[in-house]
């Protein structure tokens, strides 16, 4: 900041010298007597070589200047030359004139300056106007509270995987299932946006999480103030070669049109995505197809990955209506366990799941009678179809209904029942939800203010449990309930929201749970 506030005072005080040098001529032809070469002048070409060594003004641009004051001032010493040698007709300049043309002569100067790149007084560097920050706050309340007749020995399967494998007959880790809880929790979010080029982007952003997990940023407080982590939330490049093409790459956005039906608000996938729209005029389709790694092996060819693709279109149905719907259909691989051969082999435990939410079906991998080590029974290709109809016919408010189906193709009840090999909880492969919200086009300003109310319903194997929504009956699937919502501008950017999610079991054993959350949302 020093340097460049000393190269802007050189250049004002240059282009001063050269405007106070050019306009001394016809003030000194006053005098009857001859003087000799005016001081400023030599000043003006001392600031200007100053300005050339200092790197502030190109030579060529200091010559130029300088050529200009020289054939200014010759012209005007030639039309105030005498007549005869005796005789001095004085060509008189006013010092308003005198000082008018000084002032233009620095802006001149400054212009040429700041246009051609020889210093920019006052202002950032231009890679700086392509760089901007994001960012949420959100504070909330907590509150768990489960049925009394909850069923109490629901095994931790996620804690058991953890653990390598626990032995059968020291008992397992439960679930929670029956003590409430309260919970205050905060999550914090600060994003940096680069537009490297008309073409490329940069995203990149920091988020608090109580762990690494995919499907929350929240921080839960009471750890006798223990400083909490910072994770990297998403970290991506965009590229856009053409017009309504653009490919992804890095952990992203969700790039799916989709609600939490499938994919949590929270997930942020890492892969590649392309994505492609074109607007036809009465209606835009668009598409995504994606390759996102879930688990890369060292050991084996088995990596496990998700390839999905979708398609949609969205319209409008005169000035009130708008409609927009999307089939995916999600692949996922090599995400089903395999049970170990007899005689207690543990050669297929790799098979077994790194993360496991609550709902998938699962069975004991192992074979040796004494531990168990828990796997996912169930392959999962997942077809879903998602849409929603807005009407904006009511001044200023609008009404949205929206629907979401999804159905497993890769479920297979009978082989489900082969690996448990026992009783088991009934499975299934359906998922819906249907939600209709009411209220103000945004909810980002004071007084802006939306209600809505939903149902959804997920059956054992419909969707993978550790992705979908993570609030709706604390996570997971074999669960249907229903939500209602209800979000107030306190001021802009600041936001109060109440909810109520509501769930029971389908087929398990008794699991019913009410989830009320109070959040202060704000951001920038």
């Amino acid at each position: 900041m020093t340097s460049l506030l000393s190269k802007t005072l050189l250049t004002t005080t240059a282009a001063a010298a050269l405007s106070v040098a050019l306009g001394a001529g016809p003030a000194m032809a006053q005098s009857a007597q001859a003087a000799p070469a005016p001081s400023d002048a030599e000043i003006a070409i001392d600031l200007l070589e100053l300005l050339v060594e200092e790197g502030v003004v190109p030579a060529d641009r200091a010559q130029a200047l300088l050529d200009r004051a020289r054939q200014t001032a010759a012209l005007r010493v030639q039309a105030a030359a005498p007549p005869t040698p005796t005789t001095i007709d004085v060509a008189y300049v006013p010092e308003l004139v005198r000082n008018q043309i000084r002032d233009e002569i620095r802006t001149e100067v400054m212009t040429q300056a700041r246009t051609e790149g020889w210093v920019a007084p006052n202002t950032m560097p231009e890679w700086l106007n392509r760089i901007s920050l994001t960012g949420d706050f959100r504070l909330r309340f907590e509150g768990n509270y489960f049925d009394e007749g909850n069923y109490p020995f629901f095994p931790d399967a996620n804690a058991i995987n953890e653990a390598g494998g626990v032995k059968t007959a020291e008992g397992f880790p439960l679930l929670n299932s029956t003590t409430n809880r309260n919970r205050y929790r905060y999550r914090a979010r600060l994003g940096i946006n680069a537009q490297l080029s008309p073409q490329v982007f940069m995203g990149i952003v920091l988020a608090s999480g109580s762990d690494d997990g995919a499907v929350s940023t929240n921080e839960t407080l009471g750890d006798y103030f223990s400083k909490d982590p910072i994770w990297i939330d998403k970290a991506y490049l965009r590229y856009q070669p053409m017009t309504g093409v653009t490919l992804t790459g890095g952990r992203m956005p969700n790039p799916f049109y989709s609600t939490d039906l499938v994919w949590d608000t929270d997930i942020n996938p890492e892969g590649v995505a392309l994505s492609i729209a074109h607007d036809f005029g009465v209606a835009k389709v668009f598409s995504t197809s994606a390759y996102l790694p879930l688990q890369e092996r060292e050991l084996d060819d088995e990596d496990r990955y998700l390839a999905a693709t979708q398609f949609g279109a969205e319209t409008k149905v005169g000035e009130t209506i708008s409609i927009k719907a999307a089939v995916a259909y999600y692949a996922f691989a090599n995400v089903q366990s395999r049970r170990n051969p007899a005689q207690g082999s543990r050669i297929y435990d790799y098979t077994a799941p790194a993360v496991l939410a609550r709902g998938n079906s699962i069975f004991n991998m192992r074979t040796d009678g004494t531990t168990t080590l828990a796997g996912l029974a169930s392959d999962f290709d997942v077809l879903n179809v998602t849409g929603h109809v807005d009407y904006t016919g009511f001044d200023g408010l609008r009404v949205r209904v929206i629907g979401d189906f999804a159905k497993n193709l890769a479920y297979d009840r009978s082989q489900i029942q082969l690996l448990q090999a026992e009783a088991s909880v009934p499975s299934g492969d359906i998922a819906w939800q249907a939600r209709v919200d009411f209220g103000t086009l945004s909810t980002g300003r004071r007084g802006d203010w939306m209600v809505s109310a939903g149902y959804k319903y997920l059956e054992t194997d419909a969707v993978l449990d550790i992705f979908t929504d993570s609030d709706f009956g604390l996570g997971g699937t074999d669960l249907e309930g229903f939500i209602l919502e209800g979000k107030y501008g306190l001021a802009d950017s600041a936001t109060l929201n109440l909810k109520w999610l509501s769930t029971d079991a389908i087929s398990r054993p008794p699991f019913s749970t009410d989830v009320l959350q109070v959040t202060l949302e704000t951001e920038f």
